[in-house]
């Protein structure tokens, strides 16, 4: 049995500007799901540059009819849903070219369809712990803000990403992230050497500098907790709490899951209680069945390639990018960045998001040359 009573009122806390309390239909589908994300022998098991996203299309009262939009798609006769690759298909550059995407947004921006989403950067979440574990054994790192943390955190998602194969071979050496009481100095000494080709770099200097510090100071304490005592090189045992979250943060609302059999039975070993009261606002249905599921693979579909988009391109390449589009992708990316934007305004909690300052700084210069302020 699980009480989500202190959680969701420090949640509710910490976020006042959102309204947790309203009653929505949530629909969802997911992309991207790999149910386990672990450190094989030469690398990962999967590639860590795609977000897993879970999400889809939210809105309040009477089901909105899709059928005419369904119609208007124009699907071959063999296909007996609707999926991402019936809309668009190759990079997210490519999918933009897509006029049946271009029918999709427009469709859902014209019926006060909005979209929600929680996308998770699953190389910075199996990071994180890292710093984290460091900053719980500083009693003066404890003390500095969440902004701060969040930079020391990006920068060593930055060095991960420059350094990944060394970073790979220290893992499978520490059987990260279960490190063994007796190796967390030598753990802590060698990863502080991946830090000195960059320490005196202006970008990475700051936080490098300040995490090595707080990481010394573990080393007198011998103990990284956060990543310590878990399964060997297991980073992301299941997404379940990525289900579980919306559950317990919109209560008063109907949430509806694409069929995952094997986040089912996790939650279905769950009871969940809100107080004395028990939740049960949320099921799993087949997609076939449900065409609001089929549409919310659209979705996850195109966020799930723009995730991907800027996990692997570097600034100056988006911005090329963004001065290259032609009327019809400019079109729609325009309508997809509106609709997260109407999304937003509608109710902020409908968009979560675990990602880094570097890679979320992206999709700022994504906006900011559809805005026409970037040169």
């Amino acid at each position: 049995m699980i009480d989500i009573s202190e959680i969701r009122a420090q949640i509710k806390l910490l976020n006042p500007e959102i309204n947790f309390d309203g009653a929505y239909t949530f629909y969802y589908d997911e992309t991207n799901n790999i149910r386990k994300f672990r450190i094989k022998e030469t690398g990962f098991n999967s590639a860590f540059t795609n977000n897993f996203v879970l999400g889809g299309l939210v809105f309040e009262g009477v089901s909105p009819d899709v059928q005419p939009l369904k119609d208007s798609l124009r699907l071959q006769s063999t296909a007996k849903e609707v999926k991402f690759n019936h809309i668009a298909r190759g990079s997210f550059i490519d999918c933009l070219k897509s006029q049946n995407l271009n029918l999709f947004l427009k469709y859902l921006v014209s019926n006060n369809l909005y979209i929600h989403y929680s996308s998770i950067n699953i190389l910075y979440w199996s990071l994180v712990d890292i710093v984290d574990s460091a900053i719980v054994n500083s009693e003066i790192s404890q003390k500095i803000s969440a902004q701060f943390i969040n930079v020391l955190k990006n920068d060593l998602y930055k060095l991960a990403r420059l350094e990944i194969n060394s970073m790979v071979s220290l893992f499978r050496k520490y059987e990260y992230p279960n490190i063994k009481q007796n190796r967390v100095l030598s753990f802590i000494e060698e990863m502080s050497e991946l830090f000195f080709p960059y320490i005196n770099e202006p970008e990475f200097h700051i936080g490098l500098e300040s995490l090595r510090q707080i990481l010394q100071e573990c080393r007198r304490k011998g103990s990284l907790p956060f990543v310590m005592g878990e399964e060997d090189f297991i980073l992301i045992n299941d997404f379940s709490q990525f289900y579980m979250r919306p559950i317990y943060t919109f209560i008063n609302s109907t949430h509806i899951f694409d069929k995952e059999n094997s986040i089912e039975e996790l939650l279905e070993k769950q009871i969940i209680m809100d107080g004395p009261r028990q939740i049960n606002n949320y099921s799993f249905a087949d997609s076939k069945s449900e065409q609001l599921i089929q549409l919310s693979d659209v979705v996850v579909g195109i966020l799930g390639k723009l995730g991907s988009y800027c996990n692997t391109n570097d600034k100056e390449k988006i911005y090329s990018d963004m001065h290259s589009l032609n009327s019809l992708q400019e079109e729609n990316i325009d309508l997809l960045l509106n609709l997260i934007a109407e999304s937003r305004d509608r109710n902020m909690g409908f968009l979560h998001a675990i990602d880094c300052y570097e890679e979320m700084s992206k999709m700022d210069i994504i906006i900011e040359c559809r805005q026409g302020i970037c040169a």
